[in-house]
């Protein structure tokens, strides 16, 4: 029972961290072929590290927070 409870939170955490980076990834993108006059679009290396950090860096931090969530329902 205490696991699951640890393990949901961190499930959740990372779920959430895939929306927000999912979110963080796709708005600059839109953005730049929307306004494609007014913005320079989105470099590769650019592009590269809004996604590493959008889908690696965010979930991860999810997941972790969820973590910790989880602990402290359990205290």
């Amino acid at each position: 029972m205490r696991a699951s409870v640890v393990l949901w939170s961190a499930v959740s955490g990372l779920v959430l961290g895939l929306f927000a980076g999912l979110l963080l990834f796709a708005v600059p993108v839109i953005v730049s072929e929307l306004a494609a006059g007014f913005l320079p679009r989105l470099g590769s290396r650019a592009r590269t590290m809004l996604a590493v950090v959008s889908f690696a860096v965010l979930p991860l931090a999810g997941a972790t927070l969820g973590f910790l969530e989880g602990r402290l329902k359990l205290r």
